[in-house]
């Protein structure tokens, strides 16, 4: 058991070396690398383009599987709001799933391979269960949470509460985003509220910020909506390393300032 542990964490630790040595090797890998640190669609598009090229050079690269689903991820991310919670429904519109189909089915089993060559990495966990939330929501987000599928979804998001440390306690996130849609018998806005509140206590980001405002709206509690709102509007984007939120930062901005107004009128309307 012991030497199994140490395993695990030497292929965690050995990850960052096995992707610089590897960047340092491919000028294409090294180029797509710093096209990512700066973010934006079309700078991950190419990072992608590029990533594909060097696996087809080395197709059994882990690490390289793992830095092109991460760019698709990206991609996917800035597309489509990340699936991000909103205060009317959910973002299951055709086009977004058809991008998630075709992105994220083209991540996850890359994905998957990488989680597996690097099970003590968290960078390896977190990019395994975005292109897993991003190829499942495609066949429906409600639809999906009934099935073995939301098990899985869930089990993934435990494995990344574990890590609030890793883009800021994004664990959090998934939890609490899959309870406040979900259908009954498994969703639970009381559940939805529990995880939401603690990821914006343990990271009190943008995106945590609203969507804690985007629960206690739905829920009826406008005054605690419109303070969390107020306060993800003026909350700087992160720029912790881990973080994804620049890749929604101007739809985060934008639904909070939507949410805010709706939350005042709300408050205004009470008797």
């Amino acid at each position: 058991k012991e030497r199994l542990g140490s395993w695990f964490s030497s292929r965690g630790a050995l990850l960052s070396q096995v992707q610089a040595g590897g960047a340092a090797a491919d000028p294409q890998r090294k180029q797509a690398g710093e096209l990512m640190k700066k973010r934006g669609v079309a700078n991950a598009e190419k990072a992608a383009s590029l990533l594909r090229e060097s696996l087809r050079r080395d197709p059994e690269n882990a690490a390289i599987k793992l830095e092109l689903a991460d760019a698709l991820n990206m991609v996917t991310r800035i597309k489509t709001n990340a699936n991000s919670l909103v205060i009317e429904g959910t973002q299951d519109s055709p086009a977004f799933k058809k991008i998630w189909r075709t992105l994220g089915g083209e991540a996850l089993p890359l994905a998957l391979d990488a989680r597996k060559a690097f099970p003590g990495s968290v960078k390896a966990l977190s990019v395994y269960a975005d292109a897993f939330m991003f190829s499942s929501s495609a066949k429906g987000i409600v639809k999906q949470a009934l099935t073995g599928v939301g098990k899985k979804y869930v089990a993934l998001a435990k494995e990344l509460y574990a890590h609030p440390e890793w883009d800021g306690a994004v664990g959090c996130a998934f939890l609490g985003g899959f309870y406040a849609v979900a259908p009954w018998p498994i969703g639970s806005k009381g559940k939805a509220a529990k995880y939401l509140d603690e990821g914006a206590r343990r990271a009190p980001t943008r995106r945590n910020l609203y969507y804690v405002g985007v629960v206690s709206y739905q829920a009826g509690d406008y005054r605690k909506a419109a303070d969390h709102f107020q306060r993800a509007i003026a909350t700087p984007v992160s720029r912790e390393p881990s973080s994804t939120e620049a890749d929604i930062a101007d739809f985060l901005l934008e639904r909070a300032r939507r949410g805010l107004k709706a939350a005042q009128e709300a408050i205004a309307a009470e008797p």
